[in-house]
């Protein structure tokens, strides 16, 4: 009988740091230059009219309202989307190269092929996914509250607001873990068989629940912690060459610059690296 164990793949982030220490400084410059261009396409893209327009807006979870945005936003919103989608999917074959693969170690396991292509359709799966069990039903359930609120009936929409809340969250969590396995598996098969992917994890709920739920405590903790970090470094710079409050604050811009998009790819690295160890458990031969 095949065993999952949560702890030991969720720890599969943390070792794959370890072992590929040169790979993680790569993927967060990777992770660093993409940021850099999102930016300079939004500062393009967009215009000093649309970004105005995005000051201004008051953002609610009205379906309308939300629909009107992003008629408004046009191509270029979709293609930030399918930038960052694709920009996710490369960072993501780099990762679960380095767990199902680690001998294919050239380029810090970066590639451009096919499997990049698959897991961006997987990333917009994934996505859609979350939008129609999460943000759809989350929006609906806010304008709902507010509705009754409305009218009067404070008691009633505290109580369908807390349900809801709890409902969302459920399917949710369910959802996610039910496709967990859908980019390892991808990546593994070379192809991308949704019904697969969920079947794969039945039976198998609890313990990946509990591999994310680690996964979550573990990414919050290093978050603090990196920034405390930098901090150090900061304050052990500001020691050394002077400067006063001027120097503080230019090597802090630039210390958190450097940090947050290593402090994301971390993060990434943990989130993706648990579920690719869970696959090869569940398929001893890999």
């Amino acid at each position: 009988m095949i065993v999952l164990s949560p702890v030991a793949a969720a720890l599969e982030g943390p070792r794959t740091m370890r072992r590929h220490p040169v790979s993680l400084l790569v993927w967060g410059g990777l992770y660093w230059a993409a940021l850099i261009l999102l930016w300079v396409l939004l500062a393009v893209a967009f215009g000093e009219e649309v970004r105005r327009d995005l000051a201004q807006t008051r953002f609610t979870a009205d379906p309308k309202e939300v629909l009107d945005l992003i008629k408004h936003l046009g191509g270029a919103m979709a293609l930030l989307i399918l930038l960052s989608a694709a920009i996710g999917a490369v960072l993501a074959g780099a990762i679960l190269r380095s767990v199902m693969h680690p001998e294919q170690s050239r380029a810090a396991y970066l590639r451009l092929g096919a499997d990049e292509v698959r897991l961006f359709v997987v990333v917009l799966i994934t996505w859609a996914a979350a939008l129609f069990v999460t943000a759809i039903p989350g929006g609906a359930l806010t304008l709902l509250t507010a509705t009754l609120a409305g009218a009067g009936a404070q008691g009633l929409a505290a109580w369908v607001g807390f349900l809801g809340a709890l409902a969302v969250l459920g399917l949710s969590m369910w959802v996610g873990v039910r496709l967990s396995l859908l980019s390892p598996q991808t990546f593994d098969l070379g192809r991308i068989n949704v019904r697969e992917a969920w079947v794969l994890t039945h039976g198998h709920f609890w313990g990946l629940l509990g591999m994310f739920l680690l996964n979550l405590a573990m990414a919050v903790l290093l978050t603090p912690i990196v920034f405390w970090l930098a901090g150090s470094i900061l304050t052990g710079l500001i020691a050394l060459v002077g400067g006063g409050i001027k120097a503080f604050v230019l090597l802090g811009l630039l210390i958190n610059v450097l940090t947050a998009p290593l402090m994301f790819t971390v993060q990434t690295v943990i989130l993706t690296a648990a579920p690719a160890r869970a696959y090869k458990q569940l398929h001893p031969d890999i």
